[in-house]
């Protein structure tokens, strides 16, 4: 390999990493926020925060890994325009395909990554996503409460108030349980009260001790208005949400999808190979974009491509839409949208390999 083809490698690399990190680094952020709000709703155990945002990292690299290797190309490629590099080496008789094609092994390595996180990577995560939240509804009796304390459990349906605990038997005092049921809302109160597991079927339940309860209509100025004591009450908690691994999205494998059986797996296969075959596509077309004349602003093409991956991004969750509405086991799927992009790809590289 020369000289000229290792440092265009190492440069276009470089350049699409740093893009893939800070771009990893805002989808986090955001994936961040939407657990946090998960979190102080009761939905998922707030421990595990960090441990499901790892978890869908692979979510965030198969969006933006396409447009990170894109960015990258053209940073890479256009600063040696501006530095006059590409010049010298057309001056040196650098034919342009002995310049770029060098660069499809950077594309292609780039794609098999990709592909390798959407067949194999993603699914994994998914399935621990649902071993973890199991494990966390199993083994969350009392984490889940704490004292002095309103805790918010299913969608903020239920809030659950807890005077004072004591770790070693589980025993709850000063219990107050708020129910928003638009049909009948209720209110239960209690002197004490435990949390205990069922050994059968794994639902936590709080069980009330000593308590009173008062349940009235939709308006509680018109009643009916229904007070009681009791001596025992169990409720049962909401556990977290699972997410429902199986079965759902990114749950198989890709090989599993090679023989799709049904419209479902058909969509999803499209889906999976969007990605890998978007970072081939979108990293030919970045050549010819990266052309800069020697007075055209620096962030053009930048521009140009974060348009074009968007309006082609878009297309592709309009095809899946039509596929989903379709519910059919054949057809085009999504390769006329590749196919369209890949013919625009190759009509750019003869303009530019003419140019040069």
């Amino acid at each position: 390999m020369l000289i000229l083809h290792r440092h265009l490698m190492r440069e276009a690399f470089v350049a699409s990493t740093m893009t893939l990190l800070v771009l990893l680094g805002v989808i986090s952020a955001l994936f961040l926020a939407e657990l946090l709000a998960e979190a102080a709703q009761g939905e998922l155990p707030g421990a595990s925060v960090l441990l499901l945002l790892v978890l869908r990292l692979p979510e965030a690299i198969l969006m933006i890994g396409p447009l990170a290797l894109m960015t990258g190309l053209l940073l890479a490629l256009g600063r040696a325009h501006e530095q006059s590099e590409m010049t010298v080496i057309r001056a040196a008789g650098v034919g342009f395909g002995q310049c770029f094609v060098p660069l499809g092994l950077l594309v292609s390595a780039w794609a098999l990554a990709l592909l390798l996180v959407s067949g194999w990577l993603a699914p994994y995560a998914v399935e621990r996503t649902g071993t973890l939240m199991a494990e966390a509804a199993r083994q969350a009796v009392v984490g889940g409460l704490q004292p002095g304390r309103f805790e918010r459990l299913d969608r903020g349906r239920l809030t659950v108030y807890v005077g004072g605990m004591d770790t070693r038997d589980g025993r709850l005092e000063n219990v107050l349980i708020q129910h928003d049921d638009p049909e009948q809302p209720e209110v239960l109160s209690a002197a004490s009260g435990r949390m205990w597991l069922d050994a059968e079927d794994g639902s936590r339940y709080l069980s009330l001790l000593d308590g009173h309860q008062v349940r009235h209509g939709p308006d509680p100025g018109r009643g009916p208005l229904r007070e009681m004591r009791f001596a025992r009450n169990d409720i049962r908690l909401p556990p977290p949400e699972l997410g429902g691994s199986e079965g759902g999205e990114m749950a198989a494998r890709l090989p599993q999808l090679l023989s799709p059986e049904s419209p479902a797996e058909r969509r999803e296969w499209h889906w999976r190979l969007a990605a890998p075959l978007a970072a081939l596509i979108l990293g030919a077309l970045a050549v010819p974009l990266s052309y800069r004349s020697p007075r055209q602003g620096r962030w053009g093409s930048i521009v140009v491509a974060l348009a074009l991956y968007l309006v082609y991004s878009n297309a592709i969750q309009a095809g899946l839409v039509i596929m989903e509405r379709r519910d059919a086991i054949a057809g085009p799927g999504l390769w006329p949208i590749h196919g369209v992009l890949l013919l625009a790809a190759a009509a750019f590289w003869l303009r530019h390999q003419r140019r040069w």
